[in-house]
């Protein structure tokens, strides 16, 4: 039987919006992007009180749906006519403590992974753009909660769940991608290594505080390939060391093509 859902699981700055990018391409793939982003924001306003009074005007229309049951029915149940299968990305930070994971059992689940060197810079890059505050944006860097889910899902599906990392897709994009479909179960599609420029239905924040998030990935035409030089503050030097450890766990457990 092919796969009906997948769910991909990431931090954020690990390239996941490019990955979903790649599997938009694919005609009978539906794209679910972040779909427990306002669930989570919603149910944990107290935390992120600071971040929340910053979005845009027309967030609650991008994301209506709060209800944790009636989005997990979206993500296990019947998919639109013309569609085979769904592609979940979600930001593992947004599955919070207190509410049910058996669901999970139900997708095909696998994690993203990137070396915290290039995802906290990133990070720290964009939000700066931005002009948010680091010290209240670090919490959601996600990378404690991204190793903790890793291990729940072991528990709950009883065995080791696909690890990709991204620095690994990006030598070698085709042949990657071919793997990883085969691994999920899906057919691989030439479509998915190059796309049209900002021809996409992922949220982009445009002419918003959060462009900078999706700016280049939203227009590009492929996986970037070319290596870029990191020059890391000092600031930043702490949460790299906290989160190396996690990263470090999950790389022994990556897919290697």
């Amino acid at each position: 039987m092919k796969t009906k859902h997948i769910a991909m699981w990431a931090c954020p700055r690990t390239r996941s919006t490019a990955i979903t990018r790649a599997f938009e391409q694919i005609d009978d793939c539906i794209i679910y992007d972040e779909p427990l982003h306002h669930f989570c924001f919603f149910n944990m306003a107290n935390d992120y009180e600071n971040e929340i009074k910053d979005f845009p005007s027309d967030y609650l229309v991008k994301y209506p749906n709060t209800n944790y049951s009636s989005i997990i029915e979206k993500l296990t149940g019947d998919l639109p006519e013309g569609k085979s299968f769904s592609f979940q990305k979600h930001l593992s930070y947004h599955l919070i403590p207190g509410f049910d994971k058996s669901w999970i059992s139900k997708v095909k689940n696998f994690f993203l992974i990137r070396d915290p060197r290039e995802t906290v810079t990133s990070y720290w890059k964009v939000k700066k753009a931005g002009g948010f505050n680091w010290e209240e944006s670090k919490s959601f860097l996600g990378w404690e909660e991204q190793y903790n889910l890793f291990k729940q899902i072991q528990d709950i599906t009883k065995e080791k769940p696909l690890v990709i990392d991204s620095g690994d897709l990006l030598k070698n994009p085709r042949n990657y991608l071919k793997n990883l479909c085969e691994k999920l179960g899906i057919d691989f599609s030439e479509k998915m290594i190059r796309w049209e420029q900002k021809k996409t239905s992922i949220i982009s924040w445009e002419n918003s505080i959060y462009e900078q998030f999706s700016k280049n990935v939203i227009n590009s035409s492929g996986f970037f390939d070319k290596p870029q030089e990191i020059n890391i503050p000092d600031l930043l030097v702490p949460s790299i060391k906290k989160f190396m450890p996690f990263y470090e766990e999950m790389y022994k457990d990556r897919m290697i093509v």
